[in-house]
């Protein structure tokens, strides 16, 4: 069939990152999820809901595949984080980048045949390369950059103490799924874990991590300040028996101030928040356990006064007056117009739409705070149906790229949690977690779907899944980490050997032949190439060679079981699609029961009743209709060429992918 198949005018693709289709079944089959069960009925499936993704199963490298119909290896991005041959192995560029990109999008393809296009925080589209819009793109939520106070919890006692501050520290390797400011490389070094575990302090700055991005408590993940409650005084209006406590915001620039107000004059439920204690009414007032409405401010911003919105919630109040818990949102920037495109789409969308509340990031300790995490996240996928809806009623376009990244972060926070073995009596509270969000999601498609007209397709994909830790497995093997260098099984095995320099674990460079580097490679430290290189390349094919033997030989040392899956040298991973200048010398993939959340499985491996496998449902103008269910396999290089196909578009320059005919109308 020629290009110009042409049966939808207008193709919405719903990326919604880490969904499970075996996990979407389930709960279709338990009568969850009702609009993923109403695309299921309406259109047309593979037989398990899912396709094969591309490797490794990292965020960036498959949605860019998804935005190409082309493979790592060609379009250049194979990790989290992008390291590429003659740089320092310690160096690594952000993988969410449009600059990396070296294959032809699906966007540029629209673009150059005259159709528009809006890309919505999508992976790999931000910097913008063509004049369509884009909504940000740089990290996991939508304008995460664009905030200029972080979220802060105020822990408000009665007394006379001075105020106390305490701020928090990031991570920037992304370990959190969080990379914050304008960062696009850095020298990544030994991962924390291997710092921790061979007794190292944390340097100063940094978050300690756990695996798949889980953060420890001994830091503040939000900012901490404990503050005085006295009894109000100097005030304006006041009511009686009122009592008041000072609020630091703006990164410590400036002060806010509370009332905390007994309306029946003996149990206090209610909070009022005052620029100054002259003001004659209050910023926002709100009530024990609820959050307030937006708050409109001016903060300082590079030294100029800047309009901001944020929200409060109280999270704790006792009746007394005498302590209150208070959490307080990102401080969204409304003059930000630097991850919209073009730059006055940002204040039109929160003129016309309001401000978007960023999810919280400050507590996973209980149900409470796992409450309070679903209340942001359902309004930050709300505000996103809001802004979605807004511009595609308002604004030319013809193809539709969206990214929500709810699930997998909910499967890194809690996914390792899910069973008996591995959360005696709270389990269910992980289990009913993860549902959550699906549940959330299902809201979100279910509006998505109010732009199903007759000429519209939809199509709803994963980049991949996820899978738990299994419970028999009393630690990660020691390799395998997306964000650094891992020392472990590959200083065990002595090829990478370290030294200690002003108390803090680096790589000897000088001794080290081989090294573990983000999910899934392994480098030769190759003299010529790398520039500490000391491996004579004459040397090299026989080193490659023995590090698949050791890897493949390599036992857990508590179950006696292999590690690893596959181990592949450079010429035998183009056949996984892998290679080139951004790839390392050896890629291996791990035993589904040893692999972390997602990276280093392949994408058909499952564990526990979880799987790797990325989502696919079809539904729409040149789709099959009524449920059909059609055994061809599909990969994750297919969804481009089909989507252009659909669309009567040319294919992008380096499309490997094939069109899936079966799955369409004759």
């Amino acid at each position: 069939m020629p290009y110009s198949y042409g049966k939808a005018k207008k193709v919405l693709m719903l990326g919604l990152d880490g969904a499970d289709p075996l996990l979407v079944r389930r709960y279709i089959s338990e009568g969850k999820l009702p609009n993923f069960k109403k695309v299921m009925d309406m259109g047309v499936n593979t037989p398990d809901l899912g396709m094969q993704g591309v490797l490794p199963g990292i965020t960036p490298p498959n949605w860019a595949t998804l935005g190409t119909g082309a493979y790592p290896v060609t379009h250049g991005i194979t990790c989290f984080w992008n390291h590429k041959l003659g740089n320092e192995l310690e160096q690594m560029e952000y993988g969410w980048n449009s600059e990396l990109l070296k294959a032809e999008s699906i966007w540029e393809t629209f673009n150059r045949a005259g159709k528009k296009s809006i890309l919505f925080n999508y992976p790999t589209a931000w910097p913008p390369k063509t004049d369509d819009i884009y909504v940000d793109g740089t990290s996991i939520y939508t304008n995460l950059r664009g905030y200029i106070d972080y979220e802060k919890v105020y822990t408000c006692i009665e007394g006379d103490f001075a105020i106390e501050e305490k701020y928090h520290e990031m991570d920037n390797r992304g370990t959190d799924c969080r990379v914050e400011g304008d960062i696009t490389s850095l020298k990544a070094g030994i991962s924390q874990e291997e710092q921790d575990i061979m007794g190292y302090s944390q340097p100063s700055g940094v978050v300690t991590g756990e695996e798949d991005g889980e953060m420890s408590q001994d830091q503040p993940s939000a900012d901490q300040i404990k503050t005085p409650i006295k009894p109000a005084a100097s005030w304006l209006s006041a009511p009686a028996g009122a009592k008041e406590m000072v609020l630091p915001v703006n990164s410590g620039q400036a002060r806010r101030f509370g009332l905390l107000i007994a309306e029946d004059g003996q149990n206090y439920n209610k909070l009022q928040i005052f620029k100054n204690k002259k003001q004659a009414q209050p910023l926002v007032q709100c009530y024990a356990g609820q959050w307030s409405d937006w708050i409109y401010d001016t903060f300082i911003f590079n030294g100029k006064d800047t309009p901001v919105a944020y929200k409060l919630r109280i999270l704790d109040m006792k009746a007394d007056g005498s302590f209150a818990k208070i959490y307080c949102s990102f401080v969204l920037n409304l003059k930000s117009s630097k991850y919209f495109h073009p730059a006055e789409l940002g204040e039109e969308i929160y003129k016309n739409v309001g401000p978007m509340l960023q999810p919280t990031n400050f507590d996973r300790n209980n149900a409470f705070a796992d409450a309070i995490m679903n209340e942001s996240v359902a309004e930050m996928y709300q505000w996103h149906v809001e802004a979605i809806d807004y511009l595609l009623r308002n604004k030319e376009w013809d193809l539709f790229y969206v990214h929500m990244h709810g699930i997998d972060m909910y499967n890194h926070y809690f996914l390792d949690f899910v069973t008996p073995e591995h959360s005696p009596g709270e389990y269910q509270r992980y289990r009913e977690q993860i549902y959550k969000i699906y549940e959330i999601s299902d809201n979100f498609v279910g509006e998505m779907l109010k732009h199903l007209e007759k000429d519209t397709a939809i199509i709803i994909t994963s980049d991949h899944a996820g899978v738990p830790k299994s419970p028999q497995i009393r630690e990660l093997p020691r390799i395998g980490d997306m964000w650094g260098i891992n020392v472990g099984i590959m200083g065990e095995l002595g090829y990478t050997k370290t030294k200690e320099v002003n108390g803090t674990l680096q790589i000897d460079w000088a001794n080290t032949t081989a090294i573990a580097q983000r999910s899934t490679f392994i480098y030769i430290n190759l003299k010529g190439r790398d520039p500490q290189g000391i491996v004579d390349p004459a040397d090299y094919d026989r080193l490659v060679e023995k590090i698949i033997d050791d890897l493949y030989a390599y036992k857990d040392p508590h179950t006696g079981k292999r590690i690893i899956t596959l181990a592949l040298n450079r010429t035998d991973m183009e056949l996984v699609g892998l290679g080139g200048e951004n790839c390392g010398d050896i890629f291996y993939i791990m035993e589904p029961t040893f692999a972390r959340c997602h990276g280093n499985a392949l994408s058909s491996h499952c564990n526990l009743g979880y799987s790797m496998k990325p989502l696919l449902m079809l539904v729409g103008a040149g789709f099959k209709k009524g449920g059909a269910v059609i055994d061809r396999q599909v990969k994750a290089v297919d969804i481009v060429p089909t989507i252009c196909h659909l669309a009567g578009a040319p294919m992008p320059k380096n499309v490997e992918g094939a069109v899936i005919y079966q799955y369409l109308e004759d």
